[in-house]
């Protein structure tokens, strides 16, 4: 049912781009004559807002245009040439820009800024070059944002060969991505982020973590991505890291489409041999289409409690899934990117539609060596497990976006955006090793884990900008809406072990680790389903109020507004195995069976009773190891409202200050396991977060920025969650708490930025941050089994550092402007340091730390050459985070930490005639091994003779190429 509404989905977003591709302006048609057209922003020279209701006329022409709501102007029909372009708004300079091409290929970009006049009964006329004012414009936004802040747009993005949002936020000052989707913001644990799309909230993507996989959102559908780092009251107070703004794009600049393929090489898997599984018939578009799904004869857990031996084993039939490993090659990764883009009018009022289709298939091969360690007789450190992990990964993205943007006027703007996304992993572990290494007799293991995730992501925003009280007031609303929907259909784990002195031992065979009774975690033959299903409404509104005081040279700007979030998540977990069928002497257990293969073992001839005649034999029963815990209702409400001012004081001190009050409301229920009591946990925390943003401008290309601002942290419903989840390929064990409490953040800022010339910009910022409870994944000791994880609050924690960051062109070294390699070569880098101290002086056996997910340095870095006539580019990427914990430990388990790893890319972009793009792309390029270890000689690195190495991942290069063809 839900793979029919997806494809119905895709048909009407197919028809209706269909339907807009035939209607709309003439510059639809393909003519020899195509008209052009001049686009952009006009914004105030000094404060950097947009300015509307200016007026834009072409020299020699009569067309005109009046800037919206957003300073944004559009000149349509316009013939190729060369053109100057007037600027008139009352109070503001007249301004005239000259040398303005235009191609008729595509639109062109004009972004200008106005000077405020001193006389308004005298018309002041200023003459500037195109190519200077852009510059000029893009520093002035940079510059006179209120807060900390960093970004990307659409136009470097098309740039690069990123095909997922993940792959961009790399390319962010600051900004790292773990495991390939969660962002490191100032190198702390993805925890504190806070994730917005259009202005809404995202959910956390992952049921175990309080993370946002960004990997889910195709490049190709962003506008620009902003990321905040210091507060302001009219931004959420729940992050410490960053605030990460992701932006769809709305009314296109003119009609186009454009279509891209790529594909890319990987030495580990592509053309390899491949192991999987059999799945279903839509695993291809990311869906599973009901093979790996329970069966409805399975009664519910109450009655599965309370059915007999004889009722288990009939049970058992219903469960027949298939267990065999085939193998098939790896094809080359690939991936599809469809747009489309129109702009007419209704009701002659501006009417702009955006659709976008997206299709990715991946292939990856890993190769893990999983070790445990424990101590003994003081520092004698003694192996207990070795394991080596194969994982063959094939993962599927498939998206499509329709956004529909209707500009009543030039100062009502309304606005509809879309999204919705599948994304599936389907994994494939084969493991083999040893465990109880300490003993003369080992146990030997082989086993195998099917596991497919299944995420449906749904995003829907309605809002509108609107000027109001005779144009001098700003109204904006948003009302929101996003679904997730996370499915683990039939994780299924087979187990098989021998115990002998060594592996080759050929007198004892492999046996498959199967109960007699109930269900072991560690055992064989268990299958695991789980499913969350997640909502979240949200309404925003504000208003913007200028009030000046004229008299005093100061200028002020009063926002208020408020925000009102309702999310419920229904998270459901059914775990079951197999058990060795046996009654008494009438039925007897077929000890042969254990020796068979996966393709083998749990066919369904070997379910239930396996004969109709006596003696009768038995096969394998149905078990279930659900505990009443495992599943949870829970849900949340926020309720927002803020007060802004927005203070310039002779336009060289701005202060943006005011405060935000939220109410949080959480309500988790469940039943506890042990007293088969249901309890729900309702709690509402006020808090008060005031902040400050202080700006001093030294002169025109230089600013110190001051900043405070209280932030907070709250627990995410998996970490409340009182259930175990066994990871079959981590092999541990997670464990929720529910009294965890939220973390308060008290965070201070310094920045001085400076901006050269064009769009460079050079900073340096020092920043301090004081964490009250933050919220940590500790290990606790296990006396025997899978080390066990569990969430729980520290004291106290500070983290203060350091960041420089720099964007140069070398072409400031030299005053010969027509040197194509130094004019067109640009430095950028972003070098951060930071200082973690945990404060566990309480903790009996503790020494110093830093907090879980903090790394000490974070370095990003490249060049990048971008020849002006031959429309190629060339650059290089360079990142390295430092070590961080990734698991703290305990007096008895040291803390295990991540080690750092140098990331290499290459990228080369080539255009042909403004229609056709090649990008080739290597990834990766050194692939250094990701090691997690515990360092016991205590030494501050890896070592790979003294320190306990715990996972040890192998990777390899890709090397991609993507073609793009708009027309």
């Amino acid at each position: 049912m839900r793979l029919k509404k997806i494809l119905l989905l895709l048909f009407v977003y197919l028809s209706t781009i269909h339907m807009y591709g035939q209607t709309g302006n003439e510059t639809n048609k393909p003519k020899s004559d195509a008209k052009g057209i001049i686009q952009g922003q006009l914004i105030d020279s000094k404060t950097g807002e947009t300015l509307p209701g200016a007026i834009v006329t072409i020299d020699g022409t009569t067309i005109a245009a009046i800037t919206d709501i957003d300073g944004n102007f559009h000149l349509r029909n316009v013939s190729p040439g060369t053109y100057k372009l007037n600027f008139k708004l009352i109070s503001y300079a007249t301004k005239v820009v000259s040398d303005i091409t235009v191609t008729g290929k595509e639109a062109r970009v004009v972004n200008i800024s106005l000077d405020a006049s001193s006389s308004e009964l005298m018309e002041i006329v200023v003459e500037a070059k195109v190519n200077r004012e852009s510059n000029v414009s893009l520093i002035i936004q940079q510059k006179n944002n209120a807060s900390v802040s960093d970004g990307i747009s659409a136009e470097t993005i098309k740039r690069t060969p990123d095909r997922t949002t993940s792959d961009v936020l790399k390319r962010v000052s600051g900004t790292t991505i773990q495991e390939n989707k969660f962002a490191i913001i100032r190198g702390l644990n993805d925890r504190y982020n806070f994730a917005l799309i259009n202005g809404a909230p995202l959910p956390s993507s992952e049921s175990d973590r309080k993370a946002f996989a960004f990997d889910i959102f195709p490049a190709n559908t962003l506008d620009n991505i902003i990321i905040v780092k210091t507060g302001t009251p009219d931004m959420p107070g729940e992050f410490a890291g960053g605030i990460i703004q992701l932006n769809t794009k709305s009314i296109p600049d003119e009609n186009k489409q454009t279509v891209s393929i790529s594909g890319s090489f990987n030495s580990f898997t592509t053309f390899k041999e491949f192991q999987t599984y059999k799945g279903g018939k839509s695993d291809w578009i990311g869906v599973d289409d009901g093979t790996r799904a329970l069966s409805g004869s399975i009664p519910t857990s109450a009655g599965m409690g309370s059915a007999s031996v004889d009722e288990k084993a009939r049970l058992a039939k219903h469960m027949s899934y298939d267990w065999g490993i085939i193998s098939k090659t790896a094809m080359p990764n690939t991936n599809f990117q469809y747009s489309c883009a129109r702009n007419t009018t209704i009701f002659g009022k501006e009417f702009g539609i955006l659709g976008a289709l997206t299709y990715q298939k991946n292939f990856s091969t890993n190769y893990t060596i999983r070790k445990d360690f424990e101590g003994e007789n003081g520092d004698i450190i003694v192996p207990k497990v070795a394991l080596k992990d194969t994982s063959y990964n094939e993962n599927t993205l498939s998206s499509a976006l329709l956004n529909f943007s209707y500009k009543i006027n030039q100062n009502n703007l309304l606005s509809f955006k879309n999204l919705y996304s599948i994304n599936s992993d389907d994994r494939l572990t084969i493991r083999a090793g040893a465990r109880d290494l300490d003993q003369t007799d080992k146990t030997w293991e082989r086993s195998s884990a099917r596991w497919f995730t299944q995420n449906m992501f749904y995003s829907n925003q309605l809002s509108g900008d609107h000027l109001v009280f005779q144009n001098k007031c700003k109204f904006n609303w948003n009302i929101a809406f996003s679904n997730i929907n996370r499915t683990v259909p039939a994780l299924r784990k087979n187990v098989y072990q021998k115990v002998a002195q060594e592996e080759s031992d050929a007198n004892t065979p492999y046996v498959a680790v199967i109960q007699q009774n109930g269900v072991s975690t560690f055992g064989g033959g268990n299958m695991f389903f789980s499913g969350s299903d997640e909502q979240m409404r949200s309404v925003k509104y504000d208003l913007s109020i200028p009030s000046d005081i004229t008299k005093w040279g100061i200028k002020n700007t009063i926002k208020i507004g408020a925000y009102h979030q309702l999310r419920d998540r229904d998270f459901t977990v059914r775990s079951f195995g197999f058990s060795k069928y046996r009654k008494g002497s009438s039925i007897k257990f077929v000890d042969s069976l254990l020796l068979l293969s996966d393709n083998q073992i749990f066919s369904e001839a070997n379910l239930g009773q396996m004969n109709l005649a006596a003696p009768y034999n038995g096969g394998f029963k149905l078990e279930e190891s659900t505990k009443i815990s495992d599943n949870y209702q829970a849900s949340s409400q926020l309720h927002a409202g803020y007060f802004m001012l927005d203070t310039r004081v002779f336009e060289k001190i701005r202060l943006v200050w005011g405060a935000r009050v939220e109410s949080y409301n959480q309500v988790f229920s469940y039943i506890e396991f042990g007293s088969n009591s249901s309890k729900h946990i309702d709690t509402t925390v006020i808090d008060i977060l005031p902040s400050a943003n202080v700006i001093y401008s030294l002169n025109e290309k230089m600013n110190l920025r001051f900043a405070y601002y209280k932030t907070v942290s709250r627990p995410e419903f998996r970490e409340l969650a009182p259930f175990s989840f066994y990871n079959f390929i981590l092999d541990n064990i997670w464990n929720g708490d529910p009294t965890l409490k939220r973390a308060e953040i008290y965070n201070y800022d310094f920045r001085y930025e400076w901006y050269p010339s064009g769009v460079q910009m050079i900073s340096v910022s020092a920043f301090y941050k004081d964490f009250i409870n933050p919220i940590e994944t500790v290990n606790r000791h296990a006396v025997s089994g899978a080390p066990e994880l569990y969430f729980t609050n520290i004291p106290k924690s500070i983290n203060y550092g350091a960041e420089l960051e720099y964007r140069i062109n070398l072409g400031i070294f030299t005053k010969n402007d027509s040197n194509i390699l130094l004019s067109n070569t640009s430095l950028f880098s972003n070098i951060a340091f930071i200082k973690s101290e945990v404060d566990n002086k309480n903790v009996v056996g503790a020494t110093s730390r830093p907090l879980q997910g903090q790394s000490p340095y974070v370095v990003n870095g490249g060049i990048s050459f971008m020849h002006p006539k031959y429309d190629f580019s060339i650059s290089v990427a360079y990142n390295i985070v430092g070590r961080r914990i990734w698991i703290v430990g305990n007096t008895q388990e040291p803390d295990i930490w991540e080690n750092p790893r140098h990331v290499l890319d290459f990228q080369l972009t080539k255009t042909f005639k403004k229609k056709f793009e090649m990008k080739i792309n290597a990834r990766d390029l050194l692939a250094q091994n990701q090691i997690f270890y515990q360092d016991i000689n205590k030494n501050g690195k890896a070592d790979k003779n003294t320190d306990n190495y715990m996972i040890e991942t192998r990777y390899a290069p890709t090397c991609s190429v993507s073609l793009s063809y708009k027309f």
